[in-house]
């Protein structure tokens, strides 16, 4: 009796011991599954934002950074979240193998690799495509796979967490908090640091990479050896691009980066002007259209003949005047007005664009340049000035937010008497395509200024520039006093502004902030530019297979 007592008490004491032992293998197995399983929704977060991020710079040099282009992007990833999601239940119901997992892992991570790789084959093909339907059928091929692979796996991971159906919510919870940590973290480390520091090319890569050689390893370990032949493709992809060879006939490219604002280089090539013939120009281009064009045997001039209207008519104030600068781009303005002998204060949104204001476009290091938003600069300041000059173009598009009835009446209030607002805008003045300069025309009516038209002579709008000059008294430009070499004296600019007396202004929005559309009014004024320069840089680009991606 008393041995079948021991024996009894000995049997308690090994399962008690079995259920607190915090070393029991198959607890120990399972805790390290799920750790795993929400290691791989942090990844796969982040992936997701990374991918639409890269995709938004992607595409930005062949279509732009339109309204149009930013509902292609959000409206594909939508989509490919969306089915992602539906086919992810579905083979979680019907297939129960880690294994389908780890795949679907390796696929999104394989397609993420090739996107600097496939979207530029892509795109090569499909730029001469409306803005619309080229940018949204390139997406379709290259975000579109990894998005939806990595889309998959959130109910998988929640099918693989989850035994009992009262867990099912709590689960489902972790995994997509999980999941939107990783994809906050990968938003700030890929806006902020990766994309400025090594571009677009060397992150995905890398990201994709990542990600396949983690899904390889979970799939060897289950003894499937089937992708290492993914990892035989990648490295043939990698070294088949590398392998290129690249042709440059035109084109000599000074710097690349790429940024939150857009990918930027500095480009040197010959350009035809009207009055000066052949030169060899140096460009400011943002997502490949160009911002600045500067003489590069007379680096204090631009090639750009409405560059000469601005100092021409800012010439009838006297030295010494305060003048505020939105917009800096390659610095032409700000070498036109120091010639003039002003006091100017700039202020421009990215950083990068002052450095390479600096390095390659010849300004001086000592011109104040203040880095900021122009809205907000505006908002902040408390400094008054002669002239406030807007020359805001970010790539084909300018800033809707600084060009409504409030931000006008906020210039007028840092205005000094008798002061004026001096702004670049698209040339197009009639039609439909000219909606946009005709609203921006009644919006300053409507902020009290006495509003002029001054454009550069060319015979179609697509060629020229308008500038609008406004101030609350007419002001008088007969007699202006500014010249540059190798181009015409203008001393009386009144002949080159544009009568509007008897213009119909009847279809004319008066922007303000409640109601932004101005992005709509621009659009095809936008498209027109770009598809310009497209034929300009970005076709030359392909044709010679220079990297269009850093």
């Amino acid at each position: 009796m008393k041995m079948l007592l021991l024996d009894f008490h000995s049997t308690l004491m090994a399962k008690e011991k079995i259920k607190i032992s915090p070393t029991h293998p198959k607890k120990s197995k399972l805790q390290e599954g799920k750790t795993l399983l929400l290691v791989i929704s942090f990844i796969e977060g982040g992936a997701v934002m990374a991918t639409e991020l890269f995709s938004a710079k992607l595409v930005a040099p062949f279509f732009g950074a339109s309204l149009y282009v930013w509902a292609s992007v959000l409206g594909v990833t939508l989509g490919a979240l969306a089915f992602g999601y539906l086919t992810g239940g579905y083979v979680s119901k019907k297939y129960k193998n880690e294994k389908i997992l780890f795949w679907i892992f390796l696929l999104g991570g394989f397609f993420m690799f090739l996107m600097p790789f496939s979207s530029k084959w892509i795109m090569s093909l499909t730029f001469d495509l409306s803005v619309k339907l080229g940018s949204t059928v390139s997406l379709l091929v290259f975000m579109l796979p990894p998005l939806f692979f990595f889309a998959m796996m959130s109910p998988m991971i929640i099918k693989a967490l989850t035994s009992q159906a009262d867990a099912s919510g709590k689960n489902a919870g972790l995994v997509y908090f999980i999941s939107t940590v990783g994809g906050i973290v990968a938003t700030y480390l890929t806006g902020f640091y990766l994309l400025p520091t090594f571009g677009i090319k060397v992150p995905a890569v890398i990201y994709g990479s990542a990600i396949s050689i983690i899904s390889i390893i979970l799939l060897l370990r289950k003894k499937d050896f089937i992708p290492m032949v993914i990892a035989v493709l990648m490295l043939l992809i990698y070294n088949a691009d590398k392998g290129q060879k690249k042709r440059n006939d035109k084109f000599i490219i000074r710097h690349e980066s790429e940024g939150v604002l857009g990918q930027l280089k500095v480009v040197e090539h010959m350009y035809p002007t009207v009055f000066r013939g052949w030169k060899l120009g140096r460009g400011l281009l943002v997502n490949h259209t160009c911002q600045t064009l500067m003489d590069v045997e007379n680096p204090g001039y631009s090639l750009w003949d409405y560059a000469f209207f601005f100092p021409n008519a800012a010439s009838i104030y006297p030295k010494g005047s305060d003048v505020l600068l939105l917009g800096l781009g390659g610095g032409t303005l700000v070498k036109q007005y120091e010639r003039l002998q002003f006091n100017l204060d700039v202020v421009e949104l990215d950083e990068r664009v002052t450095k390479l204001a600096i390095r390659y476009f010849d300004v001086n290091p000592a011109t104040r340049i203040i880095v900021d938003d122009a809205r907000h600069y505006l908002n902040s300041t408390e400094k008054k000035y002669d002239i406030v000059t807007l020359d805001l173009f970010l790539s084909e598009t300018p800033p809707s937010h600084v060009l409504t009835k409030e931000s006008f009446e906020r210039i007028k209030e840092i205005l000094k008497p008798g002061g004026m607002i001096m702004m670049n805008f698209y040339g197009f003045l009639s039609g439909e395509i000219g909606r946009a300069s005709r609203s921006v025309y009644k919006t300053l009516e409507a902020a009290g200024y006495h509003t002029r038209l001054l454009a550069n002579p060319a015979e179609m709008e697509m060629d020229r520039n308008l500038i609008f000059i406004a101030s609350e008294e007419k002001l008088d430009f007969s007699k202006t006093d500014y010249a540059e070499p190798n181009l015409p004296v203008i001393t009386d600019l009144e002949p080159y502004f544009i009568q509007t007396e008897n213009m119909d202004f009847s279809d004319a929005l008066i922007l303000t902030d409640d109601l932004p559309v101005l992005e709509h009014l621009y659009i095809k004024a936008a498209l027109e530019w770009k598809y310009y320069s497209n034929l300009s840089y970005t076709h030359n680009f392909v044709k010679d297979n220079l990297d269009l991606f850093k």
